[in-house]
């Protein structure tokens, strides 16, 4: 990990707005940081961790600004070419043409004024998951810091979540400017996540070359330790989601997630 006169001289110059900065201000009013930040994201990443580990942002926006910018910048986008973010009961049920969501529906030991349908219920976990996304995600990001925290303990923890967020950042951009292959279906949507994870390890493993050792031996043993753990957040977010989603159809509708998707296990428990 650089020190302090390593990151002064990765750090970006302070000199003036380009025409180009100077145009965009003027006439959009928008912060030039903004395009030059997401340019950089893929052409000098380790330059924008480097402003970021400094706190310079003179040039840069921060890389925890453009994170939480671009979470919420995928509703927009995801409404725009309806792709669900959240779970749904319709997702979940996808796979398994057997399943009946409208007898399951009939089992809510809630009774309503208003018949109970799918779309009430998909509307409910719509809302909560928006909010449970963010723990979720945090949460699922722990275990790459706490690898990069092992790979060079003598970093504060700040700087590991510059380098992390950089390359999160880069396969958010991919993420969501593919999002038009999701209309394709499934398969459109696995083919944008798989180039969006490929843009995050191109970009982690330009990071840890930079930061962490340039031995290409290192460089692959770390790498591979960062795809491992690829399943490990994956099993995080899932369990969490289920959680989420069963917490809800108990609490509001009276419903079991467990009599949806393991109907005859379901009555086997319940069975007195």
């Amino acid at each position: 990990m650089p020190d302090e006169r390593d990151i002064d001289r990765h750090a970006p110059a302070r000199d003036g707005d380009t025409p180009l900065d100077s145009l965009s201000i003027a006439v959009f009013d928008v912060d030039a940081r903004i395009f030059r930040t997401m340019r950089d994201h893929f052409l000098k990443p380790v330059t924008v961790a480097t402003a970021g580990m400094s706190r310079d942002y003179s040039r840069y926006l921060s890389p925890i600004r453009v994170f939480i910018a671009l979470f919420s910048f995928q509703f927009f986008v995801a409404a725009l070419f309806g792709t669900p973010i959240t779970a749904t009961i319709e997702s979940i049920t996808a796979t398994d043409a057997d399943l009946d969501p409208l007898a399951w529906l009939a089992s809510a030991r809630i009774e309503f004024e208003t018949p109970l349908t799918l779309q009430i219920i998909e509307d409910k976990l719509r809302a909560v998951q928006s909010i449970t996304l963010w723990p979720l995600t945090v949460l699922a990001s722990l275990p790459y810091l706490i690898a990069l925290k092992l790979y060079r303990p003598s970093t504060p923890l700040w700087g590991h979540l510059q380098i992390y967020l950089v390359a999160t950042n880069a396969s958010f951009v991919v993420m969501i400017a593919l999002m038009p292959l999701h209309t394709l279906g499934g398969a459109g949507m696995a083919t944008g996540m798989m180039i969006a994870l490929l843009a995050f390890f191109i970009i982690a493993g330009m990071m840890l070359a930079h930061f962490y050792g340039r031995s290409v031996v290192a460089l692959v043993l770390r790498l591979a330790g960062l795809v491992a753990l690829l399943p490990v957040t994956m099993l995080i977010t899932t369990i969490g989601t289920f959680l989420t989603i069963d917490w809800v159809l108990e609490h509001e509708f009276g419903l079991d997630l467990l009599a949806l998707l393991a109907p005859d296990a379901f009555a086997a428990m319940s069975s007195p």
